[in-house]
């Protein structure tokens, strides 16, 4: 009877651990499809994706180690809502992820943009983007082509992110048209001093260039003139 009564414990035991083993496997299932809906897809998330499973089974083996399968299913838990908590998106996230420095004239910037609403009594082409320059002003101005015509602005450039509001001819867009901009620089930029680095947004898909009505245009904003 003894022996009947010993092995019936050690069987509830074993059934007790493989309950917390199934309840960490689940919680690490749910665990990444919450991440997956929260960080999407891209290549960037599945690399975390896998870091976090990585890191979530390691812990969760460490812990079945030393403590036993419910402190292991313990620190799952906790790790897997550490790292979905890491991963939901910033409160006040910049407006910008990557950027490019133009400092040869034969440097494009393409991007194709939408004009709204307001833009056919006057339409601006607005870019993210940070002047360097030592001197009083950098020794290069901007210019390009939207849709085909080719133009060209003087602005009186500032230090820091700006944005440089460069007005388009009357007639060159339609509201609800998208316009084919290729800007480049003009001048004599230089990789060492004079240069313009110009910010970009994956979830814009390039470069933050938009077009907007001038009537919209704030104060902030570094307004060029057609040349």
């Amino acid at each position: 009877m003894v022996a009947v009564a010993a092995r019936a414990r050690v069987d509830a035991g074993e059934s007790r651990g493989i309950g917390w083993t199934v309840g960490a496997l689940a919680v690490l299932i749910g665990g990444l499809g919450v991440r997956l809906v929260v960080g999407g897809a891209g290549v960037g998330d599945r690399s975390a994706m896998v870091m976090a499973l990585a890191l979530s089974l390691g812990a969760w083996a460490a812990a079945r180690l030393l403590g036993g399968p419910r402190v292991a299913f313990g620190v799952m838990l906790a790790v897997v809502a550490l790292l979905d908590l890491a991963a939901l998106p910033q409160k006040n996230p910049p407006a910008y992820d990557d950027l490019q420095a133009f400092y040869r004239t034969d440097q494009l910037l393409s991007s194709q943009v939408t004009a709204p609403a307001g833009t056919d009594s006057g339409a601006t082409l607005t870019v993210l983007a940070q002047p360097m320059f030592t001197d009083a002003q950098p020794q290069f101005g901007l210019a390009g082509t939207v849709n085909g015509r080719p133009m060209g602005w003087s602005c009186a450039f500032g230090h820091g992110i700006q944005t440089l509001a460069l007005p388009l001819p009357a007639g060159i867009v339609r509201p609800a048209e998208t316009a084919d901009v290729q800007l480049h620089l003009s001048g004599s930029p230089s990789r060492e001093s004079d240069y313009l680095v110009v910010y970009a947004s994956s979830q814009r898909g390039g470069f933050l260039v938009s077009l907007v009505p001038t009537s919209a245009l704030d104060s902030s904003v570094t307004r060029c003139a057609l040349a």
